[in-house]
């Protein structure tokens, strides 16, 4: 029987705070295949993405997604002259490392 990860407390100051800092270095920001294709569908740039996490507003979330062992949250800013929202999976507050799992407008 598989183990179900146990995920530490996260507080949505603490998401922001992580969210924020990857978005400035953006070596700890990984796109996922879907997000990828998202973003080329719905013309939504990686300078964009990059500017929500850094000046966004977490609006759902954090929520625990005990399957997959990471917090889920979702961004929202007004940029290039759009209101985008970025789903962001954050695995631990140690890594300080993102993954972008959609994003929409």
């Amino acid at each position: 029987m598989a183990v179900k990860p146990v995920l530490l407390p996260l507080s949505r100051p603490l998401a922001l705070k992580i969210i924020q800092e990857a978005g400035k270095d953006s070596s700890r920001i990984f796109f996922t295949a879907h997000a990828r294709a998202r973003m080329r569908l719905r013309r939504i740039s990686i300078t964009q993405v990059i500017r929500c996490l850094c000046k966004g507003r977490i609006s759902e979330g954090p929520a625990p997604d005990v399957m997959k062992g990471v917090w889920k949250c979702t961004v929202e800013h007004y940029t290039a002259g759009e209101q985008i929202g970025v789903s962001v999976g954050i695995e631990t507050t140690e890594s300080r490392e993102v993954t972008i799992i959609t994003v929409f407008h």
